[in-house]
């Protein structure tokens, strides 16, 4: 199935989509995030997400570990900002990267 993004969504737009999706349905305190399976959900580069991760585990949304040699692993607590599961808050957080 082919999620569908608005007309002129470019990379931050879909991977706002994707996590406002994760973070609405979430569960507990925390959810743990890997740059390829929202890579595959939003339809960009695992590469770009990751990217984009490390950027916000620098700025305190999220922590990132390494797993394995090349695989990156995220936390996202729920008092992280990105958990409101709004999507143009998390858009908007993307666009300050």
């Amino acid at each position: 199935m082919h999620r569908k993004f608005p007309p002129q969504c470019g990379v931050t737009c879909r991977i706002a989509h994707v996590l406002a999706e994760i973070f609405s349905t979430a569960q507990g305190v925390t959810v743990t995030l890997r740059p390829g399976q929202v890579a595959r959900e939003a339809r960009v580069s695992p590469i770009v997400v990751g990217q984009i991760f490390r950027a916000l585990a620098e700025r305190g949304y999220m922590t990132c570990s390494r797993v394995g040699e090349r695989r990156l692993r995220c936390t996202v607590r729920r008092d992280s900002p990105l958990w409101s599961g709004d999507r143009e808050a998390i858009y908007a957080i993307l666009q300050q990267l």
